[in-house]
């Protein structure tokens, strides 16, 4: 699945209005565990694309202010009714692994919302979000920026609820 960017990173009252469909806007501010909201609907599974070091882009190494090119990257498909209802992306510096928590670098098929919203020791800083773009089908996403014990990691996920339909 390849997701383009096409809009700026935006606060959620700059495009609050471009919002179509309450489920999307839904989505968009659900502030528990996108994992417990897709097992309420339906049988829920993830798939692991990726979960390893690798080159991330500057403007996400921005967001969450990190010069070291040591950076955990995972990629996973939340399916609900094995219907793909979430694509999420995780950047984790390495440094955010070895001294806020390691258990973020050892997540493999576990979603990160099990930890994430279980421990008092997260916190979410700022929340974002822009349209992406796959074939002709258009979907809002929001990406967010967290600290664990002072170590920064950021999440974006993209609701895959198409616009156009």
């Amino acid at each position: 699945m390849k997701l383009k960017k096409i809009s700026s990173w935006k606060n959620f009252e700059s495009i609050e209005s471009k919002i179509s469909k309450n489920e999307i806007r839904s989505w968009l501010l659900e502030n528990g565990p996108i994992t417990n909201r897709i097992k309420k609907n339906g049988s829920f599974k993830l798939h692991l694309i990726q979960d390893e070091l690798s080159f991330i882009k500057q403007e996400d190494k921005d967001f969450i202010d990190c010069t070291s090119n040591d950076i955990k990257l995972r990629e996973v498909i939340l399916f609900c009714n094995d219907e793909p209802i979430v694509f999420a992306q995780t950047i984790i510096p390495v440094e955010t692994i070895s001294n806020g928590l390691e258990q973020l670098g050892n997540l493999g098929n576990k979603p990160l919302g099990d930890i994430l919203f279980e421990k008092d020791i997260f916190t979410k800083d700022k929340v974002v979000y822009a349209l992406f773009e796959n074939a002709s089908s258009l979907y809002w996403g929001r990406k967010a920026k967290y600290f664990v014990k002072g170590y920064k990691f950021s999440v974006l996920e993209i609701f895959l609820i198409d616009t156009n339909d």
